[in-house]
């Protein structure tokens, strides 16, 4: 039966059929995993990994917010987190939540494979009014400038059993052997599914992320996929559709391969100047500084790259008038910018913005 973009996709289950040989592919994929190879023992080398998913997290959830319309800064993100929730902006609400959903998505793959309690999970973390609850309607994806049909996703009372055959392929499945392009499928799958009303394209990007970990292809969830999808959103979108339509899979496995070398690539350079930069600053402060050094201040600054006294104060155990001082003889020696905003007095680790920024 042909595709119609007006009636419930009947969407074929795990493994695919028609999927292209891997030879045509090759070396695209080989460049891939290369990459992430790469990036993966870079990674490694870090004694405190928190110096890089704090805020490489941060710029993924910025692009991956982004690609929904969400639009906030990584600057306005990480400076806005130390604010109650009362207080923050919603476009910087949902990126913060895109974090919180990410580690916490994380975390539990310390006990839990890929499953539907962590999909829930995760798409709880960012939807906290639909509670991770799967769609119960029927929806539809509108090009919003002439209201026309583009997709509509499996009836909800499919979502059930399509989630069970997701599962049971990302963590059981052995057709095609790389997990590179086990991953590229699985998450064409899951956005086919379409499983809630809100909050699918999101939950699927942390989930191709956490998906490379449990394969073991990453160690670290720091790969800035949604940045490469960003900038090529309008391919992206085809390439799904392609699939669903045409069955062409070629497409989409090619436009997700380069991706992830880019993207592995970028995100491993940009690991090696963080920490250069941590590196420098640390020996800068423990000789012109070293009254005031220790390695939690200099990787607070790393962790946390907008702070404020009191926020220094939770981290070190100190009073907030000692890190006031911390912080203000770190803008002394050029390390820090202070701002006010608001009532907040606020420091950045302005060279460590300018790296994620990039």
């Amino acid at each position: 039966m042909s595709f119609d973009a007006t009636y419930p996709y009947a969407l074929p289950t795990l493994p695919p059929d028609g999927l292209p040989p891997e030879e045509v592919y090759s070396n695209l994929l080989l460049k891939a995993r290369v990459a992430l190879a790469e990036l993966k023992g870079a990674s490694g080398l870090i004694p405190n990994p928190l110096l890089l998913t704090s805020p490489t997290i941060i710029r993924e959830s910025v692009a991956s917010s982004g690609i929904e319309n969400i639009n906030t800064t990584i600057a306005n993100a990480l400076q806005w987190q130390l604010f109650p929730e009362a207080e923050q902006r919603e476009a910087d609400k949902e990126v913060l939540r895109y974090r919180d959903a990410m580690n916490w998505g994380f975390e539990q793959m310390k006990r839990y494979a890929l499953s539907s309690r962590v999909i829930t999970g995760i798409h709880a973390k960012l939807m906290p009014r639909d509670m991770g609850q799967y769609r119960r309607e029927p929806n539809r994806i509108v090009n919003m400038a002439t209201l026309e049909a583009v997709y509509t996703p499996p009836a909800a009372n499919e979502i059930p059993r399509l989630i069970g055959n997701w599962e049971k392929y990302v963590n059981e499945g052995k057709a095609p052997s790389d997990p590179l392009i086990q991953a590229i499928v699985a998450h064409y799958q899951f956005e086919a599914i379409h499983p809630f009303r809100d909050g699918n394209g999101r939950t699927g990007r942390i989930l191709m992320v956490l998906q490379l970990i449990q394969d073991g292809l990453l160690n670290l969830p720091v790969l800035y996929i949604s940045g490469y999808i960003n900038e090529h959103r309008a391919e992206y979108y085809r390439a799904l559709r392609n699939v669903t339509a045409e069955n062409r899979w070629l497409e989409f496995i090619e436009y997700m391969l380069r991706g992830f070398h880019l993207q592995a690539t970028e995100t491993h350079e940009t690991l090696k100047r963080i920490s250069d930069l941590h590196q420098k600053l640390r020996e800068r402060v423990r000789t012109e500084a070293g009254k005031i050094y220790s390695a939690e201040l200099v990787e607070a600054l790393f962790t946390f790259p907008v702070l404020s006294p009191t926020k220094l104060a939770d981290i070190l155990g100190k009073h907030y008038t000692t890190t006031s001082r911390y912080l203000s003889q770190l803008c002394e020696m050029g390390i820090l910018r202070e701002a006010m905003v608001g009532k907040y007095h606020l420091f950045t680790n302005y060279r460590l913005i300018e790296i994620l920024e990039r």
